[in-house]
């Protein structure tokens, strides 16, 4: 693309993960990264971020078909050098580091999951490290985001907990007030972390999905459908639920 990289950022676009590169021309262009981890948008200098939005609301369609094609002929991740893991919607490389002592552990540093490991660690092993560390960024947004969801939805949990789910976002036991949330959740921008979170405190209100139940939704999180939406796409695309 030509033009002069003017300035550079990373958004969430209509709930993509998104490189945009301000230059000096007339159109805006898009393209889905080589890894298939991200768009990457050339636009003139002026543009304002809503008709980005717009933009790519627009080519949803070939963006998700795109996707599919580029994520069909990737292998399984096996947790090796130079490998993506998603967190909190932007595509991390994993990068290698000395274990000096104890056993395998990941941390997230510059935008980069590096990971300390033995030289012959088997892909379970790096596995568990990258989990431990999603874990770890999970339990810690819950800790942030909690008392913010509980004053907007007028319920408090009795304790929040992490599951790897394969059909649910979440789960709310209405009796004991005990939610589960599913691992999978700390891939993907924090909005839809706190729209599963309003879903089952919204429980604590109203068992089931009725009337009640989604007028409450309407009202503490107005676009939470379009969060679900989103969300329940890039699951497909990345095939973590069945």
């Amino acid at each position: 693309m030509k033009g002069r990289i003017l300035r550079e950022v990373e958004r969430t676009l209509a709930g993509i993960p998104a490189v945009i590169r301000y230059k000096n021309i007339k159109n805006l262009y898009l393209r889905v990264s080589a890894d298939g981890s991200r768009i990457e948008l050339s636009v003139p200098r002026r543009t304002l971020l809503c008709d980005m939005e717009d933009f790519v609301r627009h080519r949803r369609a070939w963006i998700e078909a795109r996707l599919r094609s580029m994520r069909a002929k990737k292998p399984p991740s096996l947790y090796a050098a130079g490998d993506i893991v998603h967190l909190w919607g932007k595509a991390c490389h994993i990068a290698d580091a000395p274990l000096v002592h104890g056993k395998a552990y990941a941390e997230w540093v510059g935008g980069m999951i590096v990971l300390h490991a033995p030289a012959d660690a088997d892909a379970q092993t790096r596995r568990a490290a990258v989990d431990a560390l999603c874990r770890r960024e999970l339990t810690a947004a819950i800790e942030r985001e909690a008392p913010h969801c509980e004053a907007i939805v007028g319920k408090h949990a009795e304790r929040w907990r992490i599951r790897a789910m394969k059909t649910r976002w979440g789960s709310c036991n209405v009796r004991t007030a005990y939610i589960t949330l599913n691992l999978q959740l700390v891939q993907y921008d924090v909005r839809a972390l706190r729209y599963v979170m309003m879903h089952e405190l919204t429980h604590l209100w109203v068992r089931g999905h009725n009337a009640q139940f989604y007028a409450r939704m309407d009202r503490y999180f107005p676009d939470w459908r379009e969060v679900k939406k989103v969300l329940n796409t890039w699951a497909r695309e990345n095939s973590k639920m069945q």
